[in-house]
This record gives structure tokens, sequence and C-alpha cells, in this order.
């Protein structure tokens, strides 16, 4: 991206004079004087939030949950080794954060982490575009290439002080973002080495991913039903038929008959669905085996362990009414794949009920968020009218209603 030709001085001098047109409402957002990766992040920025806005945080147990969930974590260390010790010497800071825009670890120079946390930026915060505006994290995830934002680059006001470079990091096997490793502090973060170090290191973390996750430290009592290589139990990547099975076994905790099976698996259940039930069972058993003490006992099928699952936990947090949690939990993926009238039923429960929470009391950015996964013109409707009246997200967002109702 030729970051060394790029004059930073001269980049911070045309982001305050694009910030003074923001603010004068005297200018298009097409004609901000910003370099042009910087003026599309805002252009997409402005149309969710709020040049003021502050970057929610995890509690410690969500962030706990978070990491213990993310693959990212096989891939921390390399990290760790590779960067930390550098950017503490120069005064950075090396955050991971995961595709969602999380950073789920913060480490560097304890002075940089101080005054970096005054500002929110610390493990557990969410630095995406869509919650805090521009920033080299954020702008890697949306892009998925290399990032660098300076100074008054940032659009969050209180950002100004530091200077990011970010680089996406993808799964090697399906080429998806998973997530972004950045360095935040001041101009040497900014440097012309500073992309190439990221990208050095990613290459070495990506490799990583490729070999045995021996080392990764996975709950093998968790279902995650979220991840977008599909559905784990811990390590185990499993089948859409047994991860439709477990969920309904994790939600039917007295078990349920072959019979009863049948009925939650199947449209159209044949005179062969039961022996199928039973077959896929025998199937399950040998995958389970790999994690000693997961047993399932039979008449009826019944979990003989505590097994939590996504959809557990995103029950526990509707009715925490912890939206946050709720939000970060749901996506409308979650075993879109299957048609099983059990799992049909509960991912509508689920959405129903995340969906009139975040009416009930949802903030412009919450009621965006679900509204823009969901196509749903009420929910961007009720964004419309937390958003403030000058706000340059209205036209966008008016805009998306009209495309829905048309």
């Amino acid at each position: 991206m030729g970051e060394s030709m790029i004059d930073w001085s001269d980049a911070s001098r045309q982001a305050l004079k694009a910030r003074a047109l923001l603010e004068s409402n005297s200018t298009n957002l097409n004609e901000l004087p910003l370099r042009n990766d910087v003026r599309e992040s805002w252009k997409r920025s402005l149309a969710r939030v709020a040049p003021a806005a502050e970057p929610s945080v995890l509690s410690d147990d969500r962030l706990r949950l978070a990491r213990e969930r993310s693959e990212l974590q096989r891939i921390w260390p390399v990290f760790e080794k590779l960067l930390v010790p550098a950017a503490t010497d120069a005064n950075l800071l090396v955050a991971l954060a995961d595709a969602r825009g999380t950073l789920l670890w913060v480490a560097g120079s304890t002075t940089a982490r101080a005054g970096a946390e005054r500002v929110g930026f610390a493990a557990g915060a969410d630095w995406a575009e869509l919650s805090i505006g521009t920033s080299a994290p954020g702008m890697a995830l949306a892009t998925g290439t290399g990032s660098q934002v300076s100074g008054a680059e940032h659009l969050y006001e209180q950002a100004q002080q530091f200077s990011c470079s970010a680089v996406p990091i993808r799964n090697p096997r399906t080429g998806q973002v998973i997530g972004a490793v950045d360095l935040t502090g001041g101009s040497d973060a900014i440097s012309m080495h500073s992309l190439p170090l990221l990208q050095a290191a990613v290459m070495a973390a990506e490799t990583q991913l490729l070999l045995p996750g021996a080392g990764a430290v996975v709950d093998p009592d968790y279902l995650d039903l979220g991840r977008a290589d599909g559905a784990h139990l811990g390590d185990l990547s499993l089948s859409l038929r047994h991860a439709e099975i477990l969920t309904l076994l994790v939600e039917h905790r007295h078990g349920l008959s072959t019979a009863e099976l049948v009925e939650e698996l199947f449209e159209r259940p044949d005179a062969a669905a039961e022996g199928t039930v039973r077959a896929e069972m025998v199937r399950l058993r040998k995958v389970l085996a790999e994690l000693p003490g997961r047993v399932l006992d039979s008449r009826p099928y019944r979990l003989r362990w505590d097994l939590q699952s996504t959809l557990g936990r995103l029950r526990d947090a509707l009715e925490l009414g912890d939206l946050d949690w709720a939000l970060q939990l749901y996506a409308p993926g979650l075993l879109a794949r299957s048609q099983a009238p059990g799992i049909v039923s509960l991912r509508y429960q689920m959405q129903s009920a995340l969906r009139e929470l975040v009416l009930d009391r949802g903030t412009a950015q919450q009621l965006l968020h679900l509204g823009r996964q969901l196509a749903d013109a009420e929910l961007l409707r009720a964004a419309l009218r937390e958003l403030p009246a000058d706000s340059p997200a209205r036209s966008l967002v008016v805009s998306e209603v009209e495309q829905l109702e048309a």
C-alpha cells in the first residue's frame, strides 16, 4: 500500500480539516480530504456510530469465555514471542482482536498500556468499525487488508493521541478473516517497518494454525455453534447431524427416546427414520470416545455430563438482560443449514426473544447491529428514533428501511 511514501504530518492535518468540515455539515462525505482508505472507513463508520462513541468492554467472565472459544488462543503465543518484546522496547502495544473486533489480548509497554486503557483500548474492548469507528484493527477487519491510521484519522476523538497499524489474520484452510493483530502507540506504530513486521508475524501464526492443536486449551464441555467453520465440541469438528443431536440433548436434559428424536430431527420421517437415528448415535458415540468421560445414555438418549452450548449461554444472557453478551453470542448462522424441526423452533425462539429485548431496551448501535443482521425494517426504524437528529447515519438508515419495505 506504499506506506513508506505516506506523509503522516500531512495526513493528520487533512484529517483535522475533515473533522472540522464534518462538524460544520458543510461537505459531502465523498469529498472529505482524507486518504482513500481512511475516507471509506469514515463513511462506513459514520453510517453506524457517532464520532463521540466509546468502546464497550466485556466483563472479566465474558472475556475469559471469548478467549476460550476463540481459535486465536492457539496463536497468541506466536505474537507474544515475535512482537511483544520489540513493542515493549519501543513503548508500543500489541493487540490481538477477534473477527468481531473485540481485543482479546493486549500486551507491551506498561506506560503505553496505562495511557491506552484511559481511552478504552484494553483487553475486552470492542474496536470494530461498527462500534468505535476508524482504527487500524477495525479497518483491517472490514477490508481484509493491512491498514494504518495516524492520530487525527481516528474517528473516536479520544484515540487521536495514538497511531496504529494492523494486519488481518486468516484461517489458512478457508481464507476467512478470523482476527487482526495490531501495533498501537506513538509514531513508531506507523513506521515503514510496522506493516512488514506484522505481516511476517501473521504468516508464522497462520502456519501454526495448520498444525494439530494439541496445545490449545479448548473447553471440551462447550458445544460451540457460533464458529464460521461449523460446530465444534472442544477441538472436535462435528457434522451438522451430530451438532443437532447434541443441541437437542442439551435442551432436553431429561433425555429423548428414539421416537422423540425422530420428531425433533426429521421434517418428514419415514419408516427407516428410527434406524437412521440409532446409526447416528453409534457414530456420535465413536466421536465422543475421543473425549473421556463424555458418555451418552440410552433409553432414553441422555447426556451423562454437563455440556454447555452457545444456545444455552444465549438463553442465559437473555434472561439476565445482558444485550452485549447476547449479541456477541447470537448470529443468524447458528445451525443455519439445519431444517430439523426442533432446531428450527429453538432458533426462532432465540431470535424472537433477542429481537424483543433489543426493541425494548437496545441502544441505537444495538438496534442497527441486529436490524442489519436480520434485514429487519422495524429494528432499523427504532434505531432511527434513537439516533441523534444530526447523526450522519440517519440518511443511510432511511435508505436501508426504504429498500427493505419496497
